[in-house]
């Protein structure tokens, strides 16, 4: 290719690049936050699983700022003064914060139409009528009605939930509504019937796209499917994928050090290490700990010998996602085509399937 060539590949990659970014509509938005003076505030925001940050330096407690968004996203504002979060649903519109720095969570924000539908959501959500009821030293008496309870509970919500997806289906707040209800609490054929009702566009939103692969995770992770290859940092942050170990046997075991039923698992992990590493067996440990210290601690403790990869993002990052992981313990036994033998061994029965398939 000579530089002529060159040159306009170059161009062409950087002029498409621009116009995305600027084909996206900005958030203008304005505050007026009191005690503030001339701290900063960040805007915060993750999209397809990347981070970005957006900060600007207030005057007397005032700022103006643009931001450039593709499609409505949970924002998080913070400051340089103390430790107070809001959390709202930034939109492509002129948005306007005010209130105080002592009180910063609950600052209002104004103009943020999808923001506003998502607030009133909320509001039905959690109006359920009556409370939970109390202990009467009956047991079993107290256990069924608790169970009432959290039935009529659940339908209510269901309810809201559903009504509120019907009327608003082309909003990115009925997304998140159903991700948060049926995602963050699994419930895949309710996240499917919620997905279904949504328009093709939020569909292909962020959130929107996180409900689907929740959803085909129960299909993608079934025995005889391809597991997905994915790659995570080590302790010393190099990357490791799991299409490295083709060939061989791997569980990949989600766990994490404040997971009483995970450490309780290890000394059975560690009986089937020991007696299938050397016949083309290894397990992959995928930490979801936020903090490393915590996660190395509980390696040392446990003693485990096996490679350990980490996602601060624990059940909420891309690799738990995609296999549809949103508790702990949870494992898949792949095997050295890549295709998934099964998954969720507990106690002894990692060795006993080791067993039939190793001779």
């Amino acid at each position: 290719m000579n530089n002529k060539h060159k040159f306009l590949v170059v161009f062409s990659v950087c002029f498409v690049l621009f116009a995305d970014l600027y084909a996206q509509k900005p958030a203008h938005i304005t505050a007026d936050i009191a005690g503030l003076n001339t701290g900063t505030v960040t805007f915060s925001y993750e999209l397809n699983d990347a981070v970005y940050k957006d900060s600007v330096r207030a005057d007397h407690g005032m700022i103006s700022k643009d931001i450039r968004i593709p499609e409505s996203v949970l924002c998080t504002l913070s400051n340089s003064i103390n430790q107070q979060i809001r959390i709202f649903l930034l939109d492509q519109s002129s948005i306007q914060i005010s209130g105080a720095l002592s009180r910063f969570y609950e600052l209002k924000v104004s103009g943020a139409g999808e923001n506003d539908l998502l607030t009133q959501y909320k509001a039905s959500l959690y109006s359920f009528p009556g409370t939970r009821p109390k202990p009467t030293g009956n047991t079993e008496n107290d256990k069924r009605t608790r169970s009432v309870f959290a039935a009529r509970q659940g339908l209510f919500r269901d309810s809201v939930l559903a009504r509120f997806v019907a009327a608003y289906p082309a909003h990115v707040a009925s997304a998140i509504a159903v991700y948060e209800l049926y995602v963050t609490y699994p419930d895949r054929d309710k996240a499917d019937q919620g997905y279904k009702t949504l328009s093709p566009a939020v569909q292909q939103s962020n959130y929107g796209k996180m409900i689907k692969t929740f959803i085909d995770a129960s299909i993608n992770t079934d025995p005889g499917a391809l597991a997905a290859n994915f790659s995570l940092a080590d302790k010393n942050g190099r990357l490791c994928s799991l299409a490295a170990f083709k060939g061989k046997y791997v569980l990949i075991d989600f766990w994490a050090s404040w997971c009483v039923p995970c450490r309780k698992e290890n000394p059975n992990l560690i009986k089937a290490y020991q007696a299938y590493q050397n016949k083309g067996f290894t397990i992959v440990g995928l930490s979801m700990d936020s903090s490393k210290e915590n996660w190395l601690t509980a390696v040392d403790q446990d003693k485990l010998p096996w490679l350990q990869l980490n996602d601060p993002k624990s059940t909420t990052g891309k690799v738990a996602n995609i296999y549809g992981v949103k508790s702990l313990p949870a494992n898949f036994l792949v095997g050295p085509d890549g295709k998934i033998i099964a998954k969720n061994l507990r106690g002894e029965a990692v060795q006993k399937k080791l067993k039939a398939l190793i001779h």
